[in-house]
């Protein structure tokens, strides 16, 4: 009985060992429903037709025996009518139960005595000598049946009481007789029935309060399970990603956005250390994250820009947000890290600092273009000049020649920088890549013969005309081809090559360079240089774009940086991939306008895919 928390199944027990240990020929269990407040019969043992003994009141209409045995909360064993010599007209038809000074005699031990209801005519004899087999029991006079007793268990002259209750509740009654037998309840019988009950009462109470306690315990996991989801929900939406560590700097949570940023599965980061993702190139210390914290302003936590290193390997800036976490005890038990990708914006301010150098330079280098121009003018016409008053064969003229040539070169420079600081205009009109490509390589033949460059030229099936201006497009493919020839030795390959592709800035491909924003979700032109030169180190691979940087003796920094600024005004953009010895790959990329003038959206049977920011 007491492994058990339902109370049916504690309540047949009681009933299973009341038959066993007492010999009852009856037994009814009536059960007390506090909450709806009615008394409602429930087990049977011993009767013919249960129908009839079936019983759902209001509590607050049960009077008389069980109202008795409520207040008292005792047993009481009504005898027979049989055992008391009276006649059956001397029966009373009165009804109540007739107090006696039991309560103030026996005070806080009346629990140990069981009451005894007796006929009311009986009562003199009663109270002036017990019989024997009563002088355990309270004497009371009973008047009549109970109302609620008589229609259970019909109208019987003995029967027996119990109530199931213990300090703190009551739960109901057990109704018993041996009316079939016609056997006297001993008191030997009561009180084992007494011991039955009030370890039932205690196991009632158990389950009862383990059920009502179940009850509030999962009513309490319903909201905690409800504040979950609802903070999940935020958290997992969170366009920013979110790292949770424990106070060990161990991972213990990672949502969406945070997955999509690292590249990696949420299982694949549980557990790991914090520097696992985020590494401190200034601090080689393992301890930083720990140190940090001390450090940390508990209210508003720190921000910081800390390389992020992907699964691919990547490494990328981010921007992250450090906030404590705090127990209930006040004591720091983790750290909450919200981080953003910043390589766009990195991109975006290394655009603007250029835009605003260029713009810098370019003004500068307008006013000193003018300013060298004319001298220069005004030196070639002098030199003319005085090359006339000698003859050919004058060593003079080498001096002469040679002024001439680095005239020329200063005049070239000079126009280049022009170019650079006020480009023209661009004649936006079609523009077959295939032709500019092959003018290209008109203008490189002697360069390319004179170093024997095995040239490979690669063109897709679909190519598409692109909207711009043909000599500019041209200037710009030329440079990056001078370059790489400029890059090779003897017997090098240059390979190039064209097809259409679709650009998406839906996933990043990012390079250390400088690169534009491209239109997504568009088809482009894509032209691919790649040269077997020595390659570009990392330091130059940063500043390839920038005017005037070169690592050629006899450069002027201009010719990348202008073939830049011109694929920059048709739309485009220009990447470089390079290691030492490893050779360079320049990527041109160039949008495709439908006939309206409007960016072709990209189509399903395009020849591939590539993605840039």
């Amino acid at each position: 009985m007491a492994a058990s928390d339902d109370v049916n199944v504690i309540l047949d027990y009681l009933v299973s060992d009341l038959i066993d240990s007492t010999g009852f020929d009856r037994i009814m269990i009536l059960r007390l429903d506090r909450a709806n407040h009615f008394l409602e019969s429930q087990v049977y043992y011993g009767f013919r037709d249960v129908t009839e003994c079936s019983c759902k009141v209001s509590f607050d209409n049960v009077n008389g025996l069980l109202r008795k045995v409520y207040n008292d909360r005792e047993p009481l064993n009504v005898v027979s009518f049989k055992d008391f010599k009276m006649d059956e007209e001397s029966v009373p038809q009165s009804c109540g139960i007739l107090k006696d000074n039991y309560r103030s005699s026996q005070g806080g031990n009346r629990r140990s005595r069981i009451n005894l209801c007796v006929p009311d005519l009986a009562s003199c004899q009663i109270n002036s000598e017990k019989p024997v087999q009563y002088q355990h029991y309270t004497v009371m006079h009973l008047k009549k049946h109970d109302k609620t007793v008589s229609h259970l268990l019909g109208d019987i002259p003995s029967f027996l009481i119990l109530p199931i209750c213990d300090e703190k509740s009551f739960y109901g009654y057990v109704l018993a007789d041996r009316s079939l037998s016609e056997k006297e309840i001993t008191y030997e019988d009561i009180r084992l029935a007494i011991a039955l009950v009030s370890h039932t009462a205690f196991s009632l109470g158990r389950a009862l309060t383990q059920k009502k306690m179940f009850k509030k315990i999962d009513a309490q996991l319903t909201d905690i399970q409800e504040i979950k989801n609802f903070y999940q929900s935020i958290t997992q939406n969170l366009r920013s990603g979110l790292i949770i560590v424990n106070q060990f700097m161990k991972i213990s949570e990672i949502n969406k956005a945070a997955e999509l940023l690292s590249g990696y599965h949420g299982e694949e980061l549980l557990g790991k250390s914090l520097d696992f993702l985020f590494v401190d190139k200034n601090n080689n210390n393992k301890c930083f994250y720990f140190d940090a914290v001390d450090d940390m302003d508990t209210c508003m936590g720190a921000l910081a820009e800390i390389s992020m290193r992907k699964k691919d390997g990547e490494i990328i800036p981010a921007e992250v947000c450090f906030s404590v976490i705090k127990d209930i005890n006040g004591n720091i038990s983790g750290l909450s890290c919200i981080f953003q990708d910043i390589t766009t914006r990195k991109i975006k301010e290394q655009n603007i600092a250029r835009s605003d150098k260029l713009a810098s330079l370019g003004e500068l280098a307008s006013g000193m273009a003018h300013e060298i121009k004319n001298p220069l003018a005004g030196i070639a016409g002098a030199m003319q000049i005085m090359a006339k008053n000698y003859h050919t064969e004058s060593p003079y003229h080498f001096v002469f020649n040679e002024v001439q040539e680095q005239v020329k070169r200063l005049d070239s420079f000079v126009n280049n920088l022009l170019q650079f600081a006020k480009p023209g205009q661009i004649d936006f009109s079609d523009v077959d890549v295939g032709s500019v490509i092959d003018k290209v390589f008109f203008l490189a033949m002697h360069q390319l013969d004179k170093k024997k460059i095995a040239v490979t030229k690669l063109y897709g099936d679909k190519l598409s005309l692109v909207k711009g201006d043909a000599g500019q497009l041209q200037q710009a493919l030329l440079n990056i081809v001078i370059n790489a020839i400029d890059a090779m030795e003897e017997g090098g390959a240059l390979t190039i090559q064209s097809q259409l592709m679709t650009v998406s800035t839906t996933t990043t491909v990012r390079k250390k360079t400088i690169k534009p924003s491209c239109v997504q979700k568009t088809d482009m032109i894509k032209i691919s240089i790649l040269d077997t030169g020595y390659g570009i180190d990392a330091e130059s691979l940063e500043k390839i774009f920038n005017p005037f940087h070169t690592t050629k003796c006899k450069g002027t920094g201009l010719g990348l940086s202008i073939s830049y600024r011109i694929i920059e005004q048709h739309g485009g953009a220009i990447t470089v991939e390079s290691s030492p010895g490893g050779g360079s790959l320049f990527t041109v990329l160039l949008p495709v306008y439908d006939s309206s003038g409007s960016l072709r959206k990209h189509e399903d049977n395009v020849l591939g895919q590539i993605r840039i920011v």
